[in-house]
């Protein structure tokens, strides 16, 4: 018995791409001394990739914890949604998005910043566009000169640096940005053959390891705790964007969520039926208020966050504006 069970699982290894019928005939031919027919043969290939069913309370049902491997359909590319949950110890946050290297504004950085260490924040989640990316732009923008890459790169290495040195504990975390994911597009498009080359992804070039950061693509939904934080772009995002950014949030997410990328502060709240309060929230920005591509948006305000997370997973946000130099 162990023979057969053996046989099958060897060919289920060696020709992953057809099907169990088609397997358990090879199996037949190859070895009729063993197998009495080739029902019986499939029986054990079906058995070697976990979709034979067994008997329980009387009942034929799906073997449980065994991953079925279905070699009859194609295989799938499909990617699931991804969650990626802070440590609980770092529960003591500042949230900055949108710094848009080097159009940021310095006076607004360094209040932010101030206020982290007044309140010993032991985490700093980059929310996204940390860069701006004006030389792989999807906007219309005069070619960039033979330095203004390099320069963009070495000014963002500045600002870990500073925040390196004035948080030199702190869990920092980096969500990328639609700007920043602009430098994978334009390999993708105009460089495929260094896209590849992970010396030339944005971790490895600007050194992030060196400076103890974490960098997460535009697809993951960070956690801490309760609250669910991503850049915002996929979530709210062109011309028809709601009036109340956090509202848009709440309608497309239905559950607690920070974002940025609107570069306006807002809050939505709403209780579930069963009293369980939902809050969302986009979160200001921190560079010029009147970028060349929507010089005349007056929505636009400088802001950033502060999150405490409780070990229950329950949190609390001050969603801060930054009005003429003073924190509001």
């Amino acid at each position: 018995m162990a023979h057969k069970t053996d046989l099958a699982a060897q060919y289920v290894k060696k020709f992953p791409s057809i099907s169990k019928s088609s397997i358990a005939a090879k199996l037949f031919n190859d070895h009729p001394a063993i197998y009495k027919d080739q029902e019986d043969a499939r029986t054990f290939v079906r058995s070697a990739t976990g979709s034979l069913g067994t008997t329980k309370n009387g009942k034929k049902v799906l073997q449980e914890n065994i991953i079925v491997h279905t070699p009859d359909l194609p295989p799938s590319i499909s990617k699931q949604r991804i969650f990626v949950d802070l440590p609980i110890s770092s529960n003591n946050i500042l949230w900055m998005s949108d710094i848009h290297l080097p159009n940021h504004d310095i006076d607004a950085i360094n209040l932010a910043t101030k206020y982290g260490k007044e309140k010993k924040i032991n985490c700093i989640v980059l929310g996204g566009d940390i860069l701006d990316n004006t030389p792989f732009t999807s906007h219309d923008s005069p070619p960039p000169s033979a330095d203004d890459v390099r320069d963009w790169f070495e000014y963002a290495e500045i600002l870990f640096s500073h925040l390196r040195t004035l948080f030199p504990k702190a869990h920092i975390v980096w969500i990328e940005g639609n700007h920043d994911n602009w430098y994978v597009r334009y390999l993708m498009k105009k460089a495929p053959v260094l896209f590849n080359d992970e010396y030339y992804r944005l971790p490895q070039r600007l050194n992030l390891k060196k400076y103890n950061i974490d960098f997460y693509d535009q697809n993951i939904i960070l956690r801490a705790g309760k609250l669910h934080m991503a850049y915002g772009h996929t979530i709210v995002r062109g011309f028809m964007a709601p009036v109340n950014a956090a509202r848009g949030v709440f309608m497309r997410a239905k559950s607690s969520m920070m974002i940025g990328h609107v570069h306006t502060t807002s809050n939505h709240s709403e209780t579930t039926i069963k009293e369980e309060p939902i809050s969302c929230w986009s979160v200001g920005c921190l560079c010029t208020l009147a970028p060349d591509y929507d010089p005349h948006n007056t929505k636009h305000n400088l802001g950033f966050a502060h999150i405490l997370v409780e070990k229950d997973g329950s949190f609390a946000v001050d969603n801060k504006r930054i009005i003429n130099n003073k924190i509001h």
